[in-house]
C-alpha cells in the first residue's frame, strides 16, 4: 500500500515539475517574439513611410519606360524571295529560251513584275545559234514575258560577236531586244559604236540606230 503510494507521488511530482519547464518555455517564446517584434514593426513602418515617399518618383519612371508594340511591315511579309532561279520557255516560233538570276524578289501589289540580281537571257536564234544577254540588274514581266536588263548589259553572240550598254528590253515572247543608249561593240566583222540597237529572230539580225561607227574587219579568205 505505502508503495503504491509512492509512486503516485512521484507521479503528480513529475507531471508537475513537466508542466512547470513547459511554462518556462512557452514564456521564453513569447519574450523572443515581444523583443523581435519591437525591431521588425518599427523597421516595417520605415520602409512603408519610405515607399510612399518616393512611389512618385517611381510613377514618373514607370511612365518614361513605355514599351510600345513591335510595328510589323506587311509589305515586307507579302515579298516572295527565290535564290538561283531558273525559268524555262518556248517563243511563239517554239523556239527554247532560258531566263536565270542571282536572285528573284516578287513585287509586293503585282503579281506578274519580279525584280531581278544579275539576271541573264539564253536565245535560240532562228538559225540555230545562241544569244546570251546579262546585266547587273533587272525586271521581268510574266503575262508580256518582257525583260528589261539594267548596268552593265553584255549581248554575247556564239560567233564570237559581244556589245555593251546600259540598257535593254528583251521581247521574249517574240524573239526581239532594243536599246535606246550607247551602245559599243566588237567580233570577227570589226568594231562598233551606235546610239541604240535592235534585235531580230533572237539576235540572227543586229541593227544599229542612230549615228553609227563602223570599222570592219578582212576576213581570212579576202586576205589570202
Amino acid at each position: 500500500m505505502k508503495s503504491t503510494v509512492r509512486t503516485a507521488v512521484a507521479a503528480v511530482a513529475l507531471r508537475g515539475t513537466t508542466q512547470r519547464r513547459l511554462l518556462r518555455e512557452e514564456g521564453r517564446r513569447h519574450t523572443r517574439f515581444v523583443q523581435r517584434t519591437k525591431w521588425t514593426l518599427p523597421a516595417i513602418a520605415a520602409a512603408l513611410l519610405l515607399l510612399v515617399g518616393v512611389w512618385p518618383e517611381f510613377g514618373s519612371v514607370f511612365q518614361r519606360m513605355r514599351f510600345g508594340a513591335a510595328h510589323i511591315d506587311l509589305s515586307e511579309a507579302r515579298k516572295l524571295r527565290m535564290v538561283n532561279p531558273r525559268y524555262a520557255g518556248t517563243d511563239r516560233q517554239g523556239r527554247p529560251y532560258y531566263l536565270t538570276a542571282a536572285a528573284a524578289t516578287q513585287v509586293p501589289h503585282s503579281n506578274d513584275l519580279v525584280t531581278l540580281d544579275a539576271p541573264k537571257a539564253d536565245l535560240t536564234t532562228g538559225s540555230g545559234n545562241w544569244v546570251e544577254i546579262s546585266g547587273d540588274a533587272g525586271t521581268y514581266q510574266t503575262q508580256p514575258q518582257l525583260l528589261d536588263l539594267h548596268g552593265n548589259v553584255l549581248l554575247y553572240q556564239d560567233r564570237g560577236n559581244e556589245f555593251h550598254t546600259d540598257s535593254a528590253r528583251i521581247d521574249v515572247l517574240h524573239g526581239t531586244a532594243q536599246g535606246n543608249d550607247a551602245v559599243t561593240g566588237q567580233g570577227p566583222f570589226g568594231h562598233v559604236k551606235a546610239q541604240g540597237f535592235t534585235i531580230y529572230n533572237h539576235g540572227d539580225i543586229v541593227v544599229f540606230n542612230g549615228k553609227t561607227n563602223l570599222t570592219l574587219l578582212p576576213r581570212a579568205k579576202d586576205i589570202e
